[in-house]
């Protein structure tokens, strides 16, 4: 919210939670009786000790991956991919049963859905009508997923991961391949460094391509260096002491950083920041073992991503909310959703995943309802 405080001669930006606002630069201003915004986000002040009404133009930096802590973002989204009603369907203009999204250097979105079978779309920015780039029958072969894959990836030069639960596997799509090839695990199910046991999350490395994976049931999180060579990292026993997880879930890796891993630990309502070489964890988010919707609580936090300025984006899944919680902070903010789910252009309903564009907008796979909406930034 903005804040005229007369006797301060000043305008104040005051984030929904925060316990203090920010004196916008800039803005000096006597007597002020009215604030209001255009469309275009512009702010205009009566100054009725001037006698006069001003105009500024509110703007943002361009933003990649990189919001400041000052940014806003708009309470409804826009459907760009699906039906803003939340109708599921296997077309090109409806999506069912959304596994994960993501976005690429040219803010074309990839949406990975399943009716009778799975594919792999891509949305161009601007576009609602989706193009298949990968089908994929139920099954076990390298041209097929089975009925559990939870994840995706893409990274620089356009290839994409695809994270298979129940065959406990990575496998790398080139473009325009007809099959997969497996990067990680394929080889059963366990406990062994080799193996995998329902894989829910995976973050893969920009520059070397290198696979972090939360491996769920074995509540750890692996570094696969190549397909036979995996690191453990954190965990590996189940529980909700420092040095173990309850089901992880997703996991961002800080490259920038040393390889610190950050992890929604979805049954401990908690993200653990994990130090890489460390033997313990330390919550950074969320309490621990304890589910509710205060803005210093999680509810089964699904996944998350980071912005350069080290900004957590969190998918509060039980709260059907994304929430911002600022380097250090003791709790978050909330940027979309609430804590009620719905089809409206606030609401969220189970959502899976969140992205950031290259304006620094969210992306959010809108799970139950069947949609991906994009949340921009007000500034």
């Amino acid at each position: 919210m903005y804040i005229a405080d007369v006797t301060n001669t000043r305008i104040l930006q005051w984030k929904v939670g925060a316990s203090s606002g920010v004196s916008i630069e800039g803005m000096t201003v006597y007597g002020t009786s009215t604030i209001s915004f255009d469309p275009n986000g512009s702010l205009f002040i009566a100054d009725t000790a001037k006698n006069r009404v001003l105009r500024f133009a509110v703007s943002c930096l361009p933003i990649s991956n990189s919001n400041c802590p000052m940014t806003l973002w708009a309470s409804n989204a826009t459907t760009i991919a699906g039906s803003p009603m939340g109708i599921a369907g296997f077309t090109s203009t409806l999506l069912s049963n959304i596994v994960d999204v993501m976005v690429d250097k040219n803010d074309s979105i990839y949406v990975l859905d399943y009716g009778a079978y799975y594919r792999m779309q891509i949305f161009y920015p601007g576009s609602q009508l989706g193009r298949t780039i990968i089908n994929a029958t139920i099954g076990s072969g390298l041209n097929q997923f089975t009925s559990g894959v939870t994840a995706i990836n893409i990274d620089v030069n356009g290839n994409m991961y695809v994270l298979d639960a129940r065959a406990s596997r990575v496998t790398k799509w080139v473009p325009g391949a007809s099959a997969g090839l497996v990067v990680a695990g394929g080889n059963g199910k366990g406990e062994t460094l080799n193996r995998l046991n329902s894989p829910w999350g995976f973050f893969v490395e920009p520059n070397t391509a290198y696979i972090w994976i939360a491996d769920s049931n074995n509540n750890r999180i692996v570094k696969w260096i190549n397909k036979s060579t995996a690191i453990l990292v954190a965990g590996g026993t189940q529980g909700s002491q420092a040095n173990q997880f309850d089901g992880p879930n997703g996991l961002f890796v800080d490259t920038s950083d040393s390889n610190t891993v950050y992890v929604a630990d979805y049954f401990n309502h908690r993200i653990q920041k994990w130090l890489y070489g460390a033997s313990n964890g330390t919550t950074v988010a969320g309490q621990s073992t304890v589910s509710g919707s205060a803005l210093n609580q999680l509810s089964y936090p699904y996944t998350l991503t980071m912005d350069t300025n080290k900004s957590l984006y969190i998918v509060d899944n039980g709260n059907n909310r994304i929430v911002l919680w600022l380097l250090g902070s003791t709790s978050g903010i909330l940027i979309a959703g609430s804590n009620t789910y719905g089809v409206l252009p606030s609401q969220l309903y189970q959502a899976y995943d969140v992205r950031l564009d290259s304006t620094g907008a969210l992306i959010v796979n809108d799970y139950g309802n069947n949609r991906i909406q994009r949340f921009p930034v007000l500034c």
